[in-house]
């Protein structure tokens, strides 16, 4: 049913939701990261924004996808509230197993 929405409008399909919950949970990871990669000395409480916007190109390229469908597919999935809690949900799930991996070391 989604694909004929999305013949009938021309609109690219979205990133399935297996590819949107791996990209945003790299993403919250990535964030969380970045907030300990000073920018410089002086600024060690701040996030470096540059070393992010690295991190999220990286997470996207190995995604094969690019900012500009990810943003459609965010768009997407806010519309479709249902789905984008399920992305989510996924989400919380995956950050709880990537914690408990890291507490462990």
């Amino acid at each position: 049913m989604a694909s004929l929405f999305f013949s009938c409008n021309n609109t690219p399909e979205p990133l399935p939701l297996e590819t949107m919950s791996k990209i945003l949970t790299e993403m919250y990871v990535a964030e969380s990261y970045a907030q300990f990669v000073p920018k410089d000395s002086t600024q060690l409480d701040s996030k470096n924004q540059d070393s992010l916007k690295k991190y999220v190109s990286a997470i996207l390229f190995e995604n094969n996808t690019n900012e500009t469908a990810f943003k459609q597919s965010i768009d997407w999935y806010k519309s479709r509230p249902d789905l984008f809690d399920s992305i989510y949900q996924q989400v919380l799930t995956d950050l709880a197993i990537w914690q408990t991996k890291v507490d462990r070391k």
